[in-house]
């Protein structure tokens, strides 16, 4: 099934910067993350880290499922814990890869 314009797949160990994303007519879309397969360490920070996950806290350990973001990190780094994780999707908000 094709994602929709509010949707962005994101892959594993790359370090994201993020954004809130764009309006779906008059409304804002609530921030979220979808993780299928497997289970994902999360980490979030405000400030561009030297190198990731070094100096990001972790939001989330052993994540699978969707779920809201409480707060949007400006930066977004997952990692695999277990299993082996099918697709990692965004939706509400736009994530750029940054190179460290």
């Amino acid at each position: 099934m094709p994602l929709k314009d509010y949707q962005q797949e994101i892959q594993l160990a790359t370090l994201y910067a993020v954004a809130q994303g764009q309006k779906v007519g008059s409304e804002q879309l609530q921030a979220n993350i979808e993780v299928v397969g497997g289970t994902v360490n999360i980490y979030g920070s405000q400030l561009e880290p030297d190198s990731a996950p070094t100096g990001m806290y972790k939001t989330r350990d052993g994540f699978v499922g969707i779920d809201s973001f409480g707060v949007i990190p400006n930066y977004l780094y997952i990692e695999q814990k277990t299993g082996e994780t099918t697709s990692i999707i965004l939706s509400g908000v736009r994530a750029t890869e940054v190179e460290v």
